[in-house]
């Protein structure tokens, strides 16, 4: 049956192994049993931000091949232009065990192979100019594709229920752009305010919604494709609504006999 058990710590009370043993296992199964059935991807946190010649990551949870990994407090690591692209990666190691402990340990590294290895995870991306400085905020949707001194996060995946998907920033960056632009068509405003209002959104409702609004076929299309259509209905709402506004409104005439 369903419980909820917690150790009672009080004065006098005798200290107890299973007491012990309850604070060990809640946290860990409570995180298990939440995200069963979630795809790998960031759960929580991870967010990127630069300060000085430091890429910094902020606290957060993983989950890479069905194990969860937590971070706990930021992490820095320098960057310097090398003219390549490169990907800030997660390697995560396999079990380890000792007499005291059982961890699954991972490291956070640069690497000019933007190539995933079975064991690694993709944090952000960058390409920096030299004597440039790098930056991890966006001024639109289409700053998340720059190419040059911005941490690009499009291929990073975002852990949902059953299959991964886009970071919320971008997600929610399109949304805010289709409600400017859209008119009263029910499926944007349905499928913008689900954006908004959700932490994630589902994959195949993406890929849904961009088949039926630029007529293409449902397929599995990757982060990077998905965000491209995502530009092309963003052209395409702005060039309708210009149009609109460039046609001459018609005087009406009452015509007297």
């Amino acid at each position: 049956m369903f419980t909820n058990k917690f150790p009672y710590f009080k004065k006098g009370n005798i200290l107890k192994k299973e007491m012990l043993q309850n604070l060990r296992d809640y946290p860990r199964n409570f995180l298990k049993l939440y995200y069963d059935g979630y795809s790998e991807g960031i759960i929580s946190g991870s967010d990127i931000f630069i300060e000085d010649d430091y890429i910094c990551i902020n606290s957060g949870i993983i989950k890479f091949k069905e194990a969860i990994y937590i971070m706990e407090d930021n992490y820095k690591i320098n960057y310097s232009n090398t003219n390549k692209e490169i990907v800030i990666k997660l390697k995560c190691f396999g079990l380890e065990e000792t007499a005291d402990f059982k961890e699954y340990k991972s490291k956070i590294f640069l690497d000019d192979n933007i190539k995933l290895a079975a064991d690694e995870f993709e944090l952000g991306r960058f390409k920096l100019r030299e004597g440039a400085k790098l930056r991890a905020n966006y001024n639109n949707f289409l700053d998340f594709d720059t190419e040059y001194n911005t941490i690009n996060i499009i291929n990073v995946k975002y852990s949902n229920y059953d299959n991964y998907t886009l970071h919320p920033l971008i997600i929610k960056e399109f949304a805010n752009q289709i409600l400017k632009k859209a008119d009263d068509s029910y499926l944007d405003l349905a499928f913008s305010m689900e954006c908004l209002n959700s932490r994630a959104i589902d994959r195949g409702l993406m890929i849904s919604y961009i088949s039926k609004k630029l007529e293409i076929v449902e397929e599995e299309y990757t982060n990077f494709e998905i965000y491209t259509y995502m530009k092309r209905i963003i052209k395409s709402l702005a060039d309708s609504r210009e149009n609109k506004r460039s046609v001459p409104k018609r005087r009406s005439k009452i015509i007297v006999d």
